[in-house]
């Protein structure tokens, strides 16, 4: 879980970057960096996805909160999800960037033209943090993380709704938060297994 939340605050660091060069002219996409970017950006989240099934797993305790958590932050990750591929078949199809307006339009209700799409994606990035906070939080309690990853993944998503154009620096705070995983947990596994071993 380290590695993949390290993995993907990378991701979004380089989408971050990816963005501010797109958006150096004064428009963004279409063209390599926009699809590009976004194909950053879209691994990094369903790395995130993985992160919140891998979370429930890894916790011993408190199970059906730990459940309805990641329901919770997945219905999120697919949300943005779909706001990505949106993007990304905009980019692919638009002439330029004045094009991708009107482009947009056709997929305002794709897939199926249902009525959820535009609450999803307002609540999107609010039940992603909802739910992957919630693990953060309870996985610190069973000692896996440090009192400072959820505090790091709070400050994270803060700075990148405040201002997209921070999301290198919101990126850099989510891979914290995993980096600085505590060793507590890695330490009484250990001693679990070796207590097992000898008892054998």
């Amino acid at each position: 879980m380290k590695k993949l939340g390290i993995t993907a605050g990378g991701l979004f660091v380089a989408y971050g970057i990816i963005r501010l060069i797109d958006g150096a002219n004064g428009d963004r996409g279409p063209g390599l960096a926009w699809t590009s970017g976004h194909l950053l950006f879209l691994v990094g989240l369903l790395l995130f996805g993985a992160i919140l099934l891998l979370a429930r797993r890894t916790l011993t305790r408190r199970r059906s909160l730990a459940t309805a958590a990641v329901v919770v932050g997945l219905i999120g990750v697919a949300a943005f999800v779909r706001v990505i591929l949106t993007d990304l078949i905009v980019g692919f199809r638009a002439e330029d960037h004045a094009d991708m307006s009107r482009v947009r339009l056709e997929y305002d209700g794709w897939p199926g033209h249902l009525a959820i799409y535009e609450p999803l994606q307002a609540l999107g990035p609010i039940l992603f943090l909802a739910g992957l906070l919630s693990l953060a939080v309870l996985l610190t309690l069973e000692h896996h993380l440090t009192i400072w990853s959820p505090v790091l993944l709070l400050a994270g998503f803060i700075v990148i709704s405040a201002q997209l154009d921070l999301m290198p620096l919101g990126g850099a705070m989510l891979g914290a938060a995993f980096a600085i995983s505590s060793t507590t947990g890695t330490r009484d596994r250990r001693r679990m297994s070796a207590a097992s071993s000898r008892s054998t």
